[in-house]
């Protein structure tokens, strides 16, 4: 912003889900839970 002379611009609150991928964050997150001893299933919104 002072070095390049531009106004502040929020980015949004999925800026970093969509700025690193969601397939990777999802590999992430379930990492961490495996870590800690819990065994993750994942569906998608919306499956039965």
């Amino acid at each position: 912003m002072f070095t390049r002379g531009t106004e502040y611009a929020d980015l949004g609150g999925r800026y970093f889900i969509e700025r690193t991928g969601r397939a990777r964050k999802t590999r992430r997150l379930v990492s961490q839970l495996n870590q800690l001893g819990y065994h993750v299933t994942l569906q998608t919104e919306g499956a039965t």
